[in-house]
């Protein structure tokens, strides 16, 4: 090889290199000017002990989020003696790196209205994990109900194929999505937050958790808004992270025909459609990472819903008349359809559908003003809305389901129609009158002595030990085998094990059941009953939802001090019991 050929061999990759570096650095250059900038700045940590400094802090958030209504959102307390205390720090970020570090454990009496108004406002979007749980935390403990909650994991189910998590922590996450490790250290984590002073440690742990969360959000919506896949652990491109690795410095770096503030924000929005102050609606495996199994069918995912959506409306506002046509109740659809179909009606009329009944009831109205002669509107009863609605038990079944048949049967007043959010929202607040009412009436919630059963664990050892003869037999070994015979032939007393011995002891019930056992629900009912009348707790429940939830859509009459007193069964359900009919029963309400 002569001299001329060596020199290209050895300057060719130089220059090669070279072209590449020098391209890099010109992209860095000509992209330094970017609509996007996602930068945080030293000093962005506020400490908030009081409702002076909250005032102080609360117009720089609002001005920072302006044109992008979202924070990171989390929440720290402490355990002792196995029992949680109230939430003791509240940490809220924007995504520009303004941080506040709320001290709740020394506000308890004194929390801002502002603060309430900021967590109660859906319009501003609160992101992390497990933000449905710190809300509930809030509401219970300082009765702050939070809204516009956004789980960062049901988000990640929407950018599909971009990231790949390890789990669905927060820690996972961010590994996922950041490419990042987040330092989760057990003893900050564990350590006391209701301290006079934070620690250094504990400061930094904080503020990154909300930081972490808003990051990440971002990051989620621009990998939906550019379509680029995650490979290698390698960001996507457009990201640019800061030289020292650290989550206090992000900016984001984007050709400005791209990318605007107004495309960014409204694909955020779109994308956390039908995910506001929802709960994670999908299982641990949609984190698993697809890559490193790509020939295995993915697992079905598991979709929670903790109610049922309504598809069809509930009031249909159809009447029943008397004989003579005096009005009596309205009724739905298919009960009116019932009493046609049954020959104990006629209809009437098409629209509204009314029927005139062809015997006579056995109670009518007093007079016009009752509620069951009103129309009602298919809308949230709260805010109005009138696109999805669940129905809400303003007395929950739980206690309802002990009342007599008199007051159990008549509940059609306590049921409302709820959207989705008002309904979580709702729920929430519900929460802290059945506390009350566990303490009010030694009717605790949770389990312990009072559970209504236990699970025997002799039982539970012969169960098993059937089982793994049944289904494991080929594994086990043959000693193994004589010990779990032993324990199956000692129980039941029996000389060889048969193939039905086998299957008698593999269904077992190991469960012993509590005979001295009363529900939360029962208790209070009995409570009541005996103190101060089932009427009395009826219109607490009704008093509460009023004062929690500012209902502006109630239907006409509707009333806390509604009583049944005057209502009576129909002619027409002791017909409908004669004849045993699966329909359920609606009497002729007065």
């Amino acid at each position: 090889m002569n001299k001329t050929t060596k020199r290209i061999a050895v300057v060719a990759p130089i220059m090669l290199l070279g072209g590449v570096l020098v391209w890099h650095l010109a992209r860095r250059f000509f992209f330094s000017k970017k609509k996007l900038k996602f930068r945080r700045t030293d000093g962005s940590i506020h400490l908030v002990t009081s409702s002076e400094e909250w005032e102080i802090f609360y117009p720089q958030l609002m001005s920072d989020i302006q044109n992008m209504k979202v924070v990171g959102f989390d929440t720290e307390w402490v355990h002792s003696g196995g029992h949680r205390h109230p939430v003791a720090l509240l940490q809220i970020a924007s995504y520009r790196g303004l941080c506040a570090l709320v001290r709740l454990c020394y506000m308890q009496n004194d929390i801002p209205s502002s603060l309430a108004a900021f967590l109660s406002d859906r319009s501003i979007l609160k992101v992390g994990v497990g933000v449905s749980e710190d809300g509930q935390k809030l509401l219970k403990d300082y009765q702050l109900p939070v809204r516009g909650g956004v789980d960062l994991r049901n988000l990640l189910v929407r950018v599909r194929d971009v990231f790949h998590c390890p789990n669905q922590s927060l820690q996972g996450l961010c590994d996922g999505v950041l490419g990042q490790s987040l330092d989760k250290q057990h003893a900050v984590r564990c350590g006391n937050w209701e301290a006079h002073t934070l620690s250094t440690e504990q400061v930094e742990y904080s503020a990154a958790d909300a930081m972490v969360a808003v990051d990440i959000f971002v990051r989620l919506v621009l990998g939906k808004l550019l379509g680029r896949t995650q490979r290698n652990n390698q960001p996507l491109s457009g990201w640019h992270k800061s030289s020292d690795d650290s989550f206090s410095e992000y900016e984001y770096h984007e050709n400005p025909d791209m990318v605007s503030e107004s495309q960014f924000w409204q694909t955020a929005t779109s994308l956390c459609q039908g995910l506001v102050d929802s709960t994670v609606r999908i299982s641990k495996n949609h984190y698993s990472d697809s890559r490193k199994s790509p020939d295995k069918r993915p697992e079905k995912v598991d979709m929670l819903r903790a109610y049922s959506i309504r598809q069809r409306p509930l009031y249909d506002n159809c009447q029943l008349m008397a004989p003579d046509g005096q009005m009596l109740c309205t009724c739905n659809a298919s009960k009116a359809q019932w009493y046609i179909m049954k020959g104990l009606g006629e209809k009437v009329s098409d629209d509204p559908i009314v029927v005139k009944l062809r015997f006579e009831p056995s109670g009518r109205p007093e007079s016009d003003r009752n509620y069951y002669l009103q129309d009602k509107q298919n809308v949230c009863v709260v805010c109005g809305a009138s696109d999805s609605y669940i129905r809400k038990f303003i007395v929950p079944q739980e206690y309802r389901k002990y009342f007599p048949p008199s007051l159990k049967d008549h509940r059609s007043h306590d049921i409302l129609l709820l959207c989705p959010p008002c309904h979580q929202l709702s729920a929430q607040h519900d929460s802290v009158l059945r506390l009350q009412l566990a303490d009010e009436c030694s009717a605790p919630l949770d389990s312990g002595l009072g559970c209504k059963s236990r699970q025997d664990h002799g039982l539970q050892i012969v169960k098993s030990s059937a089982k793994a003869l049944k289904f494991s037999n080929q594994k086990i070994p043959e000693q193994r085998k004589d010990e779990l015979r032993k324990i199956i032939l000692d129980h039941f007393g029996a000389a060889s094990i048969t193939d039905d011995l086998l299957e008698t002891a593999c269904s077992i019930d190991v469960r012993i059941f509590n005979d001295d056992y009363v529900s939360h629900g029962q208790k209070v009912v009995n409570q009541y009953k005996c103190e101060h009348g089932l009427e009395y707790l009826e219109k607490r429940w009704r008093q509460h939802f009023v004062d929690m939830m500012k209902p502006r859509y109630l239907p006409n009459m509707w009333s806390v001090d509604h009583e049944n007193s005057g209502m009576v069964k129909s002619d027409l359900e002791n017909h409908r019991n004669k004849m045993k009919c699966e329909q359920p029963s609606t009497s002729t309400r007065t």
